[in-house]
């Protein structure tokens, strides 16, 4: 077996047992998407859902043991995300509650800072730190300016995986849908009224929690359960693109094919700030050109397919 490189060997220092990762990243991806999962069947079962997690994350976090004192700051992560989460059904619209989404921003910040804490926390209470998700002080100017050609690569491997699709939707006959889909975000996106500097704050908090928790966290944690890098990033990828059905079902592809490559830039590098530039950036651009788009009146215009 080829040794690792140091900085990503890092990410495995005082790693849990199996067992214990296992329960780990189980947990933070259903406090991640559990809640707005099944915002579609009605307010009720979301609050039954936050809960549940609630009760599985006390369990988790065991924080009235006197050794796990530092505990009761992950419960009040995990209160805040799921408050996030709850906040953005309580003010979905009837149409995104149909879709099971909501862009609210606000509740999307709060519920990403919620979750940054708590994850925050379940590292600390393993014995590890920032290193271990690819965040350390050495060398982030260079890392920062990496970002820009992680964010190229992005758009070649986005582009390479949209192209087959659109020929599957286009046989399959569900480019309607598939556009129908992508224009319903557009306006949600749209109606949150952001100018392009406010979207490009807000995706600095929202994708730097996605790859904080995504690729810094459940990588690294899947790599225990699964044994292998590889099947660690893809696990991973598949974790990601879950969230993006609202966007359509081809887009849940396109989504996984760009979680598995911020996965394999993160093990080749071993750093997380070229992934959140290149994220926040791809989204910001993609956001501005949405923009354009409807100024000029051609959104509207886009046939049915």
């Amino acid at each position: 077996m080829t040794p690792l490189r140091g900085d990503v060997a890092v990410l495995l220092e005082n790693a849990p047992p199996k067992r214990q990762a296992l329960a780990e990243a189980a947990f933070v991806f259903f406090a991640v998407l559990g809640p707005s999962s099944v915002a579609r069947l009605g307010r009720g079962a979301a609050v039954a859902v936050e809960l549940a997690l609630l009760a599985g994350g006390l369990l988790l976090l065991r924080p009235w043991e006197s050794s796990r004192r530092g505990a009761w700051w992950g419960v009040l992560g995990l209160v805040v995300a799921l408050g996030g989460a709850g906040a953005g059904a309580w003010v979905a619209s009837d149409a995104e509650m149909t879709k099971g989404f909501s862009l609210s921003m606000a509740p999307l910040v709060i519920r990403a800072l919620g979750m940054c804490l708590l994850v925050a926390v379940l590292l600390w209470r393993d014995g590890q730190g920032p290193a271990q998700v690819g965040l350390v002080r050495e060398g982030w100017a260079r890392e920062l300016l990496l970002g820009g050609g992680v964010l190229v690569g992005t758009y070649v491997v986005h582009l390479a995986a949209s192209v087959p699709l659109a020929a599957v939707a286009v046989a399959l006959k569900l480019a309607g849908e598939e556009l129908a889909a992508r224009k319903g975000v557009a306006a949600a996106l749209l109606d949150t009224g952001l100018g392009i500097p406010a979207f490009a704050a807000i995706m600095v908090v929202v994708t730097g929690f996605e790859e904080f928790v995504f690729r810094g966290f459940l990588v690294p944690r899947l790599k225990v359960v699964l044994g292998g890098w590889v099947p660690a990033i893809l696990g991973a990828a598949v974790l990601f693109s879950v969230g993006h059905f609202y966007e359509g079902t081809l887009a849940v592809f396109q989504t996984f094919v760009m979680g598995a490559w911020f996965g394999f830039v993160l093990w080749y590098r071993g750093r997380l700030l070229p992934l959140i530039v290149a994220h926040a950036a791809f989204n910001t651009i993609s956001f501005a050109l949405m923009l354009w788009l409807s100024r000029s009146g051609f959104l509207e215009k886009l046939p049915p397919l």
